[in-house]
């Protein structure tokens, strides 16, 4: 461990001494925000160059606020890295152009402290006491409106696509922002986003169709039908079944490279899988001897007469996706060359909402059997269960069912259906912090949890779609690259190319 911190300690001197010289002078310098009860600071902060406006380096700040470095003699600005600060579990926006400080470095042993003041962004507060979806009417169209284009803006998410839901039918659709924040081109209705693990609801449902169909057994091991070379050193792994494969009881991590161990006794404990999910689809295809791509149009595109969904990226054209974002910087496209059933659907919320008015309507299964599909299987340590492929929760207003997903190029998004209201919605966005939109929000004055969309629709004063935990997980890890997250979806040998 010392040598490990001795070597991070190396590396940052190494990079951030870019820039020194023999006639270098020491810089000191000091952060302060606008806003008092703000704590922490950035980890680094951006010199530029002020003549020709190019970056000179980062320099490090450490817990107090305070830095030092070495520059020569000449004038520079000194600006925020980012334009937003994560503080415990929200983040704080920073006005990028007003938190900026020019100096000029001439003596040869400065006295005075560089310092920079943090303008911050002040939140928006568009939480009503009662939410839109009760008294639903087409003077709620601006209301959407107004919080979507608000806190898309405060949370610096570039586009997004909404649909709601209300009696099976679709009541608000629309489109926000942009594609990409480099071209500037607009999200249409015919903007396409990745989904996530909202896929795994996907497979769910050709599982289950094939049940019926006397196919597949859904408490027969599924070693019988195929082997997985990866784990078969651990008999434990012969007691895995398809129904635990579809409530995350597996053992599995979330994504394997080469052989692995299980965590924990298949059957005894929840532990979301996507890996486990990749197993389910081979076992699939070989039992009916079709590959994917043909199992997704026989059982799930037919029969549910489904239109703009898709699985891999030579399905559509290529122009019609929407590029991720991920610390603000954009992601390039990625083109999937197999359905890969844990996180490739590529689709938008109007699409994806025609999937969830058949769930509602219970259409393609028989009702026993969507009575399986909804029946609780197991439950996570913070009290939120799971069926077969689908989180399931009690909330004020009843029991939801749903999914939420996120993908590394920096897609989120959230599906979400109350059954005892008979409203929910589809929201996908291309940014890491589109999260923010449905998912736990901030404090506010009321100091109770915000729950973004949810809120704005239900009014809901309890967390029913995600924990406080699971959301500083989801969004923190997005932003610090920890791919090996079980809330990362995509798995670390897809099959893609980059576009």
């Amino acid at each position: 461990m010392r040598k490990s911190i001795q070597l991070v300690v190396f590396l940052l001197t190494t990079i951030f001494s870019n820039g020194q010289t023999a006639d270098s002078v020491t810089v000191n310098g000091k952060l302060v925000w606008d806003v008092a009860n703000t704590v922490d600071y950035p980890i680094t902060l951006n010199i530029i160059n002020a003549k020709n406006n190019l970056s000179i380096k980062d320099v490090i700040v450490d817990s107090s606020g305070t830095f030092n470095t070495s520059l020569p003699k000449g004038h520079y600005i000194l600006k925020s890295s980012k334009s937003y600060h994560w503080q415990g579990e929200d983040i704080v926006r920073i006005d990028i152009k007003k938190s900026q400080q020019l100096f000029k470095v001439i003596a040869e042993n400065p006295k005075d402290t560089i310092v920079l003041k943090f303008k911050t962004v002040e939140r928006p507060n568009l939480i009503s006491e009662k939410g839109i979806l009760h008294d639903f009417s087409i003077n709620s169209y601006d209301d959407i409106n107004a919080f979507m284009n608000a806190y898309m803006s405060y949370y610096l998410v570039p586009g997004a696509t909404l649909a709601i839901i209300k009696k099976g039918e679709i009541v608000f659709q629309n489109n926000y922002g942009i594609k990409n924040a480099q071209t500037n081109e607009a999200v249409s209705a015919q903007t396409l986003f990745e989904a996530g693990s909202i896929t795994k609801t996907v497979l769910a449902f050709i599982t289950m169709r094939l049940y019926e169909k006397g196919i597949l057994d859904l408490d027969k091991p599924l070693y019988q039908y195929k082997e997985f070379e990866d784990i078969n050193h651990d008999d434990r792994y012969k007691k895995i079944t398809a129904r635990i494969v579809l409530s995350h009881q597996t053992g599995f991590p979330n994504w394997a490279r080469g052989k692995f161990d299980l965590k924990f006794e298949p059957g005894t404990k929840f532990g979301y899988s996507g890996e486990a999910f990749e197993y389910l689809k081979r076992v699939l295809e070989k039992i009916t001897k079709k590959p994917m791509s043909k199992l997704i149009n026989e059982e799930f595109i037919t029969p549910l007469g489904l239109k703009n969904i898709y699985f891999t990226g030579s399905e559509f054209p290529m122009e019609l996706l929407a590029n991720g974002h991920k610390n603000e910087t954009v992601s390039p496209k990625r083109n999937i060359k197999a359905p890969m059933m844990a996180y490739s659907m590529i689709t938008n919320a109007q699409a994806l909402a025609k999937f969830a008015i058949a769930l509602r309507n219970r259409e393609g299964l028989k009702q026993e059997t969507y009575d399986q599909l909804f029946k609780i299987q197991s439950t996570r340590e913070d009290g939120t269960h799971w069926g077969s492929g689908f989180r399931i929760e009690d909330s004020k207003f009843g029991r939801t069912y749903g999914h939420s997903g996120s993908t590394n190029p920096g897609f989120i998004g959230n599906y979400v259906y109350y059954d005892e209201l008979d409203m929910g919605y589809i929201i996908l966005t291309n940014s890491q912090l589109g999260g923010w939109l449905s998912l736990p929000s901030i404090l506010d004055h009321r100091q109770e949890w915000d729950l973004g969309l949810i809120s704005v629709f239900l009014a809901l004063e309890d967390n029913s779609i995600l924990n406080k935990r699971e959301m500083i997980l989801l969004i923190h890890l997005l932003y610090f690259k920890m791919e090996k997250d079980q809330f990362i979806d995509d798995s670390p040998d897809q099959k893609y190319t980059i576009k």
